[in-house]
């Protein structure tokens, strides 16, 4: 028999925070050991950390974007 799809929907949402973790934890484990191997600076290392966010999020397009038009001379309506 079919279950219902909101029994499904329930079943399915106990994964998001769980990716969320994984995500997370690669990340720091990728970053503990290249700041380990490499010994970079505490500034080289927040700015990396800003940018892998910054491209997690979806916000490098954007943020490349307003700074052509900027360069450019063009003013934002």
């Amino acid at each position: 028999m079919n279950k219902p799809p909101h029994l499904l929907a329930r079943r399915r949402v106990w994964m998001l925070p769980v990716l969320v973790i994984v995500l997370l934890a690669g990340h720091g484990v990728i970053l503990y050991y290249l700041s380990a191997q490499v010994m970079l600076s505490a500034a080289v290392l927040s700015g990396a950390i800003i940018l892998l966010v910054l491209k997690h999020v979806g916000l490098l397009g954007p943020l490349y974007a307003r700074l052509r038009r900027r360069r450019s001379g063009h003013k934002p309506r």
